[in-house]
């Protein structure tokens, strides 16, 4: 007798859980949306895969969790192939699955039925199938369910919305504080409305500024700070907490360049709170919401252009002054080389990086290595003597009037920040009364739609304020420091110690974007400069100084200037 012997193998099923805050995740949320899944499977004899699909804390309303949350991980790995056909995928209820408008959430729904995995809501049992998924009853109900969710969710943003533009605009008359996040050299007052300084920390603050004003870079500094033993920002933070592969024996003991860059970038030293929405920069500034420990010109004169130069070169020796600063003015794009050629003797020479990919320099290397003649030596293979050039610039920079050569700014450029201002000021007031009238009635469409229009052009005038209103500060710091830097570069000009040559390089940074220089004069003579190089200058050496204010200055190697 012939026995057919047939294998049972349990349905396989994923299990999806979400939700929205922390609060959820301290709560009951997490647990029941579990438990409820393997009760499910068991009561189904169904398989409940050890792999779980789950966005903690990750919005369903905006769709996050599926263009980058684990429900979008799952769906692409149904289409793949990865969940095999026949699987299931267990959600608590539909506004776990999402809370987007409801054909797109369905839509959702049905590319994982129909790459042949089912879809089962928990809270009534439901297997939402390829069978079923066109049903009119089933397709109107759910349609339902997620049309609810999405009007919740709708609401709840609208009142969270409202109350923190109320909570803000208390913040801005200073009557109250958004959060307790704060800069570590603060700490919240007693009756939480606002913060008080830290003494101990604003002073450390006010030494690393004195350090960068000396010319100090970020590594010096961070290595200086611990060497004396000066608490940092972390030094009174609890890490026994700290998760085992983060943990360290040194965790924020030790001073470092982050911490330094970060402080030296953040406008909360001066009392700027920078407004953040969803993590995202919205571009809008409460002023005087922090107790500010700096003044406005103090904050600039401490500024990298860039991260890069913010150390303004090594800080073993200072032997170039110009370190960062000096190019090619024939090949803007490359520097001007610092090397020493005879250190016994002290010749050091500048010359164009350009040399290493120009080919008429690469073909004249090739030719002296054949012992052939040469040529005419190329452009990029011309030097200058650094000390030179050095004291060249010192004399001739120092005669410089740096305050009245400032630009002064036009009456359009003067009232571009209040005219910002005020189209701000009415179309964030248009934008209250769009959320007010809201509130108060029936969600409309219409509304929505000119709250949506009138968010984004807050986000677009908040940017381009940022902007106007950063450039008018270093405007004005250049206009106002100017005077007081050139001063100092006087007392530091005779000086040859160290330390006196790095603040001056310091200084240099401070004060010059770039400097190009022409090693056989200019080629091509712009038509304003003609007048100044013909005759007598064609083909002399000069170079440009481009200051941080944008204004540039001609010199000739015979000591004419020419402001352009």
């Amino acid at each position: 007798m012939k026995i057919n012997t047939v294998s049972f193998v349990k349905r396989n099923c994923y299990s999806y859980t979400r939700f929205s805050s922390s609060q959820q995740a301290e709560g009951d949320s997490y647990r029941r949306q579990i438990e409820r899944a393997q009760k499910f499977c068991d009561e189904h004899n169904l398989e409940l895969n050890e792999t779980r699909f789950e966005d903690l804390g990750v919005s369903g309303w905006t769709g996050e969790n599926i263009e980058k949350g684990a429900l979008g991980d799952f769906i692409a790995a149904v289409k793949e192939g990865k969940v095999p056909r026949g699987s299931c995928l267990l959600v608590e209820n539909w506004d776990r699955f999402s809370r987007l408008k409801p054909m797109d959430a369905y839509t959702k729904v049905g590319e994982i039925i129909k790459a042949g995995v089912d879809v089962v809501t928990l809270q009534d049992g439901k297997f939402h199938t390829a069978e079923n998924y066109n049903d009119f009853t089933n397709l109107i109900t759910s349609l339902v369910v997620m049309q609810r969710a999405n009007e919740e969710s709708a609401t709840k943003s609208t009142r969270i919305r409202a109350a923190y533009e109320a909570k803000r605009k208390l913040a801005k008359e200073g009557k109250a504080i958004l959060s307790g996040n704060r800069p570590p050299w603060l700490k919240v007052n007693a009756d939480k409305t606002g913060f008080e300084i830290r003494p101990e920390r604003v002073a450390i603050v006010k030494r690393i500024v004195q350090l960068i004003k000396e010319g100090k870079g970020k590594r010096e500094i961070a290595r200086m700070l611990d060497v004396e033993k000066v608490p940092t920002w972390a030094a009174d933070k609890d890490y026994s907490k700290v998760r085992k592969e983060r943990k360290r024996s040194d965790w924020g003991g030790r001073w470092r360049e982050n911490y330094i860059l970060e402080m030296v970038k953040s406008r909360a030293l001066v009392g700027e709170l920078k407004l953040m929405r969803r993590k995202r920069d919205t571009g809008e500034v409460i002023k005087g919401y922090y107790p500010a420990v700096m003044d406005e010109a103090t904050w600039q004169s401490i500024q990298p252009k860039k991260i890069k130069t913010f150390n303004a070169g090594p800080q073993s020796d200072a032997a170039n002054l110009f370190t960062g600063l000096l190019f090619d003015g024939y090949n803007p794009d490359y520097r001007m080389k610092f090397f020493m050629q005879n250190k016994a003797k002290g010749y050091v020479y500048l010359s164009s990086d350009y040399a290493t990919v120009d080919p008429a320099y690469l073909q004249r290397k090739e030719a002296l290595a054949r012992g052939e003649d040469p040529g005419a030596r190329p452009l990029s293979g011309e030097s200058i003597r650094y000390m030179e050039f050095e004291k060249h610039f010192l004399q001739h920079f120092s005669e410089i009037d740096l305050f009245d050569a400032m630009p002064k700014p036009t009456p359009e450029e003067s009232s571009r920040v209040g005219l910002l201002e005020k189209e701000k000021a009415d179309n964030d007031k248009a934008l209250a009364n769009l959320i007010k009238a809201l509130e108060s009635g029936e969600p409309s469409a219409l509304v929505m739609e000119q709250i949506n229009k009138r968010e984004a052009a807050a986000r677009r005038l908040a940017k381009e304020l940022e902007t106007a209103t950063a450039r008018q500060r270093r405007e004005q710091y250049a206009i106002d420091s100017f005077e007081e830097e050139h001063q100092r570069i006087l007392e530091l000009l005779g000086a040859e110690t160290r330390e006196a040559r790095l603040s001056l390089r310091s200084l240099f940074h401070r004060l010059i974007e770039r400097i190009d220089i022409y090693t056989a004069g200019l080629l091509e003579v712009p038509e304003h400069l003609k007048e100044y190089v013909w005759p007598d200058r064609n083909g002399m050496m000069c170079y440009r100084v481009k200051l941080v204010g944008g204004q540039k200055i001609w010199i000739w190697w015979d000591g004419c200037e020419v402001w352009e």
